[in-house]
């Protein structure tokens, strides 16, 4: 490997471990940052998502009651002037804008003030309704989807950029599943009296929320999240999950290196000392062995060496001790 050819050929076995732990925890916490934030970030969506999914829940709930209950009972009234309290998409607007200001919380994570909730339609009654060309989109979309997947699992969610803020969406679709819901929709002429009475006076165009058709997507709910929260939520759980992570990985590499130094470097370092002096003539030195692993075997080699060595050393002298003897 690279980093065994970087390191200096003086430096000592400590400090070579050391450089090596921390190679390791650094290519770590690099790679695996990489891959946290990565789940990090998807878990936060999938959570926005969910976030979104239960308001939109709620707010097909809210259009469903005030279609089947409230509309029927404004139906005589609304034939003579049109009352927005009988129309769907007014009473969802007006929920979601009284559940935006009472459920606003300090906790950021958890305040719903910066949501926003649109009914894009591809043709709408009221013009604020039309869909952008990124709606449409979604929408075309959601209405392939819906062939396969059923209304309750037809969902789409993503970032779009809008008004040059990038923002997180979660967005399901609208499509007329009664009939009564369509009297107001299929032409001018067959609709109430109060709706064409608006069209009269130019406050709709000619051809404006007019052409749907019963089953088919027209539009979708959709809601927006600012894509700033969804990063600092995601941000936030992953410095909380990398200090615990890096903590306990620098734990992990102190007690190895702390372990190493204590059980390898350090005995080895007695070995050496104690063969240097062997070297020099000190045979009272002795390679102490204190555990039976490989430095353990090292110091019991190191010891028959020293005692084959002592053999050698005697029998010389001897020999030399001989030769003298003869020569007298």
């Amino acid at each position: 490997m690279k980093i065994f050819k970087v390191m200096p050929k003086d430096w000592n076995l400590s400090k070579k471990l050391t450089t090596l732990m921390l190679t390791i925890f650094l290519g770590g916490i690099i790679v695996s940052s990489v891959v946290f934030y990565d789940i990090v970030l998807k878990a936060e969506e999938n959570q926005m998502n969910t976030r979104a999914n239960i308001l939109l829940s709620t707010m097909e709930s809210v259009r469903k009651y005030n279609d089947d209950k409230v509309t029927p009972l404004l139906e005589k009234q609304s034939s003579e002037k049109l009352l927005l309290e009988s129309i769907p998409s007014y009473a969802v607007r007006e929920v979601f804008d009284i559940f935006k200001t009472d459920n606003q919380s300090s906790d950021k994570e958890y305040n719903y003030e910066e949501y926003s909730y649109k009914d894009a339609m591809i043709n709408p009654t009221n013009l604020k309704d039309k869909a952008t060309e990124e709606e449409t989109n979604i929408i075309n979309k959601l209405s392939q989807q819906d062939k396969l997947l059923g209304e309750n699992k037809n969902i789409v969610q993503g970032f779009l950029m809008i008004n040059g803020q990038k923002k997180f969406f979660t967005a399901r679709p609208i499509k007329i599943t009664q009939v009564n819901c369509l009297s107001c929709h299929v032409s001018l002429e067959k609709s109430p009296k109060s709706l064409q009475f608006l069209y009269q006076q130019g406050k709709y165009g000619a051809n404006q929320g007019f052409g749907w058709e019963l089953n088919k997507v027209i539009g979708t709910k959709i809601i927006y999240v600012p894509a700033d929260q969804v990063y600092k939520n995601a941000n936030q759980r992953f410095f909380v999950l990398m200090g615990v992570f890096s903590g306990i990985f620098a734990l992990a590499i102190f007690l190895v290196n702390l372990w190493l130094k204590q059980y390898v470097v350090r005995p080895i370092n007695r070995i050496t000392k104690v063969a240097e002096a062997v070297s020099l003539g000190d045979m009272n030195a002795n390679f102490e062995k204190q555990y039976n692993d490989e430095v353990g075997r090292l110091a019991d080699a190191f010891t028959r060496m020293k005692t084959s060595l002592e053999i050698a050393i005697k029998r010389l002298v001897k020999r030399r001790d001989g030769s003298y003897d003869e020569l007298d």
